[in-house]
């Protein structure tokens, strides 16, 4: 690093302190440092909102551009002085008693207690349940039923739960390359400044939804795209007599459809096969 940026001093202290030559050590090729790049646009003199200034009176004074200032003489201090006099003249408080003659040193008197009467008419505005700091991963294993939008907000254990209630999965392991699948394919990630996380964007299969009850994420291949395209290489297997692999791509797709969403009822009907758990992985 020292040669490339043509820090003699630098190297000679290093080979010093490491008791080897220059000779000894092989330095790679390098090229030119890279520059600091340079501003093209001046945003530093457009960025601030600019506001019109007008001077004060104590700057126009400073200035001479005031002829006469009219200054007010302070008003003269109180005097700390007592008068007995007026002392003599005041009411008299004996035993923590106080005599009052003027009526509006009675005391003050605001009257009787004010009692809030229970307004009529008002709307009770029920909250929604999405709490400030809700993250939208919270919401898909809120909002839905399904092991898929579990798996893709992140609550495996859920996911899971939900397998095995609904198809008795006991084994979960061939499923793990699915599980990741949907967990990676739900996020996308945009680099923020050097030392911060970057910031995480989730996406959604429920463009148009705006209630927060109705989010829901993407699930990558659907079962249009398994028709298409994993069905058909299975398929291809069968008629080239690749068996093995045959039934390695056929596991797959079952793996698959039990983590996978439908839009009809037709592919419900479509995907919900005839079932019998075998080792926790459902097969025809």
């Amino acid at each position: 690093m020292a040669k490339a940026h043509g820090l003699t001093d630098e190297c000679q202290a290093i080979l010093e302190a490491s008791g080897l030559t220059e000779d000894q050590i092989h330095i790679p090729e390098t090229g030119v440092p890279l520059s600091t790049p340079k501003a093209i646009v001046p945003t530093h003199e457009s960025n601030w909102p600019l506001r019109a200034t007008s001077q004060s009176f104590f700057e126009k004074a400073l200035l001479g551009q005031v002829e006469t200032l009219a200054i007010e003489e302070p008003e003269p201090a109180a005097s700390n002085h007592l008068d007995f006099d007026e002392v003599k003249e005041e009411p008299s408080r004996a035993n923590g008693n106080l005599m009052v003659d003027d009526e509006d040193e009675a005391g003050w008197d605001i009257g009787d207690d004010i009692v809030l009467e229970e307004q009529e008419g008002l709307i009770s505005v029920d909250s929604d349940d999405t709490a400030a700091g809700t993250s939208e991963a919270e919401l898909w294993a809120r909002n839905s039923p399904i092991a898929a939008d579990h798996v893709a907000a992140g609550s495996f254990d859920s996911a899971m739960q939900l397998l095995n209630r609904q198809v008795g999965a006991v084994n979960f392991e061939p499923l793990k390359p699915r599980f990741m699948e949907i967990y990676q394919a739900t996020r996308t990630y945009l680099p923020a400044g050097t030392g911060l996380p970057p910031l995480v964007n989730y996406v959604r299969r429920t463009l148009e939804a705006t209630d927060s009850r109705k989010v829901l994420p993407i699930i990558p291949r659907d079962l249009e795209y398994i028709t298409t395209n994993d069905l058909q290489a299975a398929f291809a297997t069968m008629k080239n007599n690749v068996l093995d692999e045959g039934v390695v791509l056929f596991r797959r797709i079952l793996h698959t459809l039990l983590l996978s969403t439908v839009k009809s009822k037709n592919e419900v009907e479509e995907v919900s096969p005839r079932h019998q758990p075998v080792n926790g992985v459902v097969h025809h």
